[in-house]
C-alpha cells in the first residue's frame, strides 16, 4: 500500500495495488508499443480509468502531475515515472486540456483558438523566457478532464431542473453551499462548471469585481425555467433578488428579536423573585422596546411579501396574456386558411337550406303519385277466387263466397227486383264436399250422412 502522508488515505485503490510487483510495473516508464502492444494498451487503460476515479473521488474536474505522483507513489522513493506518456496520450485523444486554455475557451471554438494562437501562446513563450519556468512549475500545471467536467455539468443540470431551482436567482455562495450538500464538487470545479453551463446557454451569470479589483467573480446565478428560458439577468431580476435577500434578513432579525424578548422577560421574572423591582422594570422596558421593533420589522416583512406576491402575479398575468395573443393569432390563421368568413358561411347555409327544401318538395311529389288502374281489387276478387279453385282442383263454375252471400239474400230493398237463386243438387253436393271438417268431430259424421242422403235423393 502507498505510504505517502500527502495522499488521501481513504482513496479506494484498486485491488491490484496490493500486488507490489505488478504496481512497480505500472509505475515504470512505458516501453515502445511495438515491443508488447497488449501490455502497453492494458497499462494505458489502467491509468486512464484511475485518473477519472481519482477526479470523481476528490470532486475535482482538474488535476496536475505532481498531485498524481503524490497520490500513487509507492513509498517515498517510488513515484510514477510514466505520467508524461499518459498525459501526452490523453491530450492526443482530446480527453484533457490545459486549465488556462479551457477557462479561456470551454467550447474550444475557432475564436478561442485564435486567441490562444495569436495572443496567449506568444505571451506564455515570453513569460517562459523571462521567468525561466522550472520542471517543478511544469509538474504543477493543471489539466481539465473533459469527461469528468461533462459528467458534473450534467449532474448540475439535472439538479437545477428540480424545484426550487427553476426560474430563480441565487447568490453564488448560497448556491455553492446547496450544491455541496448534494454533489461532491470542490469550489474551483463548481465555478468551472458554472462557467461552462453559461457558455452552453444553460444558466445566466452576473459578475462583480473581486476584492483586489482585478478579477471578475460570479455574484449571481440565474437558473431559467421551461416557461421562461431567458438567461440574461435583468434589472427586474436584481430587484426581485434584493427583495428576497431583504426578506431573509428580516426573518433572521425577527428570530433574534423574539429570542431577546424571551430572555428579557425571563430576567425580569427572576429579579421580581429576588425583590429587585427596579432592575425588573429596566428589563421590562427593554422588552417593550424590542416588541415595538419587532412590530416594525414584521410590517416591513409583510410589505415585502406583498410586493413579491404582486410581482409573481404580474408575471403570471403576462404569461396568460401572451397565451391569449398566440391563441388568437392561431385562430385567425386557421380561419384564414379555411376561408371561413361571415359572407361565405351565410352563402353556404342559404344554399344548403334551398337544397333541402327542394329535396323535400321532390319527395312529396313522388309520394302523391296515383296511377289509373283498369280494375280495382274488388273487381278482380272473382277472378282470384276462380284461380284458387283451379289450384285446389275444384270446379270452376262454383260460386264465390260473394255470390253465396248474394244468393242467400232472397229479399232486396225497396225499388229493387227480388229473385231467388236456384242451386242444383249437384252443386250443393260439391259445396258440401268442399267443406274442411276434422274426421273425428261429430259434425263430420253428420255432414257425411247428409251428403249421402243428398246423393241418394239425387240418384
Amino acid at each position: 500500500m502507498p505510504g505517502n502522508p500527502a495522499a488521501p488515505k481513504s482513496f479506494p485503490y484498486p485491488p491490484i495495488w496490493k500486488d507490489e510487483a505488478r504496481v512497480q510495473v505500472l509505475l515504470a516508464p512505458f516501453r515502445e508499443r511495438d515491443v508488447n502492444p497488449e501490455n502497453y494498451d492494458s497499462k494505458m487503460k489502467f491509468w486512464k480509468d484511475i485518473i477519472v476515479e481519482y477526479c470523481l473521488f476528490r470532486g475535482k474536474t482538474y488535476f496536475c502531475k505532481q498531485e498524481l505522483q503524490q497520490t500513487f507513489a509507492l513509498g517515498r522513493n517510488r513515484i510514477p515515472a510514466c505520467l508524461d506518456t499518459v498525459f501526452d496520450e490523453l491530450t492526443r485523444l482530446g480527453l484533457i486540456r490545459s486549465r488556462n486554455d479551457y477557462e479561456s475557451d470551454p467550447l474550444n471554438s475557432w475564436s478561442g483558438w485564435a486567441v490562444n494562437k495569436f495572443w496567449r501562446t506568444p505571451l506564455n513563450k515570453v513569460k517562459n523566457v523571462f521567468l525561466a519556468s522550472s520542471l517543478v512549475e511544469k509538474d504543477l500545471e493543471e489539466f481539465v478532464h473533459l469527461e469528468v467536467i461533462k459528467k458534473y455539468c450534467s449532474d448540475l443540470q439535472v439538479l437545477f431542473e428540480k424545484p426550487p431551482y427553476p426560474g430563480t436567482l441565487h447568490h453564488y455562495g448560497e448556491l455553492k453551499d446547496r450544491v455541496a450538500a448534494v454533489i461532491n464538487l470542490s469550489e474551483g470545479s463548481f465555478h468551472m462548471c458554472l462557467e461552462t453551463l453559461n457558455v452552453l446557454q444553460k444558466i445566466g451569470l452576473s459578475r462583480t469585481e473581486g476584492t483586489d479589483g482585478s478579477n471578475l467573480t460570479i455574484h449571481l446565478v440565474k437558473i431559467p425555467s421551461k416557461s421562461e428560458s431567458a438567461i440574461i439577468i435583468t434589472e427586474s431580476d436584481h430587484a426581485i433578488h434584493n427583495l428576497l435577500v431583504t426578506k431573509q434578513v428580516l426573518l433572521k432579525q425577527l428570530e433574534s428579536i423574539e429570542k431577546e424578548i424571551l430572555e428579557n422577560e425571563e430576567k425580569a421574572r427572576l429579579y421580581v423573585r429576588d425583590n429587585k423591582r427596579m432592575l425588573a422594570k429596566t428589563y421590562l422596558r427593554k422588552k417593550h422596546l424590542l416588541e415595538k421593533n419587532h412590530e416594525k420589522r414584521s410590517n416591513a416583512l409583510h410589505n415585502i411579501e406583498v410586493l413579491i406576491s404582486n410581482v409573481d402575479d404580474a408575471k403570471s398575468n403576462g404569461i396568460v396574456l401572451e397565451a391569449y395573443k398566440y391563441g388568437s393569432k392561431a385562430l385567425q390563421d386557421a380561419l384564414t386558411k379555411s376561408n371561413l368568413t361571415f359572407d361565405n358561411v351565410e352563402e353556404v347555409v342559404s344554399d344548403v337550406r334551398e337544397t333541402v327544401e327542394m329535396s323535400n318538395e321532390l319527395q312529396d311529389s313522388l309520394g302523391n303519385i296515383k296511377f289509373n288502374e283498369s280494375t280495382s281489387i274488388d273487381d278482380n276478387d272473382d277472378e282470384l277466387e276462380r284461380e284458387l279453385r283451379e289450384l285446389l282442383g275444384q270446379p270452376s263454375e262454383m260460386a264465390s263466397p260473394k255470390a253465396k252471400n248474394e244468393g242467400n239474400n232472397n229479399y232486396m230493398t225497396d225499388g229493387q227486383v227480388s229473385h231467388k237463386v236456384e242451386i242444383s243438387d249437384a252443386e250443393l253436393i260439391a259445396m258440401l264436399d268442399a267443406l274442411d271438417v276434422e274426421n273425428s268431430s261429430p259434425s263430420h259424421d253428420a255432414s257425411s250422412t247428409t251428403t249421402n242422403v243428398y246423393r241418394e235423393h239425387a240418384n
